[in-house]
């Protein structure tokens, strides 16, 4: 039996009864993240600490049971001119008190906040998805700017040779995979929706195009870039070190994902995995999707075209209502 053991980075809501919570499930957990303070700069999910105190209490206890804690300023706009100073001064200052509470990694999108954490402090950076890294020379950019873990674009997470490319042409960074948020596969709106959310703390405008899309197409739930738990393994080759999206779910949804990619295990409904609000409206029995890796590291990504991710949903569903 192979003794493979993901490494897991869990997004969480910054409150320090959760991570407790978190972890309490005894999952590989290797670290946490959550958002800076409120209106300084903006992070890919609209979720912040009110103060340094309030960070404090939740890297101190991280720091307790072995794990590494990490803030996301990873908004891809939001950043001023360079020629702002005074601004950049108070960033940096910003970045030092960061550090200077015990954060151990930056995660980030904008080219010049990447290389201002590695020039101005001793932190570590993750390069964020949102980047939508997809080939080998984008990686290596990032990594000449400071980068020590790079999170690929979500739409190569089955387009294995790119993985290889990325992980071969880099000296010294490290590959984490994003495995369950929920976007359509090359979704139309997402690089918007993250520039959205560096100037707002609403997506309804946003989040009601794609899941009419997925409610109209329920099968498109097996169409995105989500990897099932049981799948992981399959990636051991690239990377150990896999980061699941919780920022803004309740924490007994989150404990629950993060147990069944910790046991690269679940039955239950691969939906609720990725969303819990439309898992009520579709159900696919997890444990049935076990084709599901191997046609989609085989497809085309043209759906218009193919039907297999279908054919696989219509075996797999229990039920998808329309709303």
């Amino acid at each position: 039996m192979d003794n493979f053991k993901p490494n897991l980075s869990i997004g969480f809501n910054g409150k320090v009864d959760d991570l407790r919570e978190l972890i309490s499930t005894g999952a590989n957990i290797e670290s946490v993240y959550s958002g800076g303070l409120r209106n300084v700069i903006a992070g890919g999910r609209p979720q912040y600490a009110d103060s340094l105190t309030e960070l404090s209490e939740c890297i101190s206890l991280a720091h307790q049971n072995g794990l590494r804690y990490e803030i996301a300023l990873n908004a891809p706009c939001g950043l001023h001119d360079k020629s702002d100073t005074n601004w950049w001064s108070q960033i940096e200052n910003y970045l030092l008190n960061l550090e200077e509470v015990g954060v151990d990694r930056i995660v980030a999108s904008h080219p010049f906040l990447i290389s201002l954490v590695k020039r101005k402090t001793h932190m570590e950076t993750v390069v964020s998805t949102i980047c939508e890294i997809a080939e080998a020379r984008m990686a290596r950019y990032y990594e000449e700017m400071g980068a020590d873990i790079i999170i690929p674009s979500m739409n190569v997470n089955y387009r294995l040779e790119k993985l290889y490319e990325i992980k071969n042409t880099l000296k010294s960074a490290k590959i984490r995979l994003m495995v369950n948020e929920h976007c359509l596969g090359d979704c139309p709106w997402r690089r918007f929706h993250h520039s959205h959310y560096a100037h707002s703390n609403t997506e309804r405008d946003y989040h009601i195009n794609c899941k009419r899309k997925f409610l109209e197409n329920p099968y498109f739930c097996l169409t995105n870039n989500a990897i099932r738990p049981e799948d992981l393994i399959h990636y051991k080759q690239i990377t150990d070190n896999f980061k699941i999206v919780g920022r803004l779910v309740s924490i007994a949804c989150l404990t629950d994902r993060v147990k069944a990619y910790s046991s690269q295990s679940y039955n239950g409904n691969f939906v609720f995995l990725q969303d819990e609000n439309l898992s009520q409206y579709i159900n696919v029995r997890n444990q049935e999707l076990n084709e599901l890796f191997e046609s989609k590291t085989r497809c085309k990504f043209n759906c218009g075209e193919c039907t297999k991710c279908k054919s696989i949903f219509e075996k797999a569903s229990v039920f998808s209502n329309v709303m």
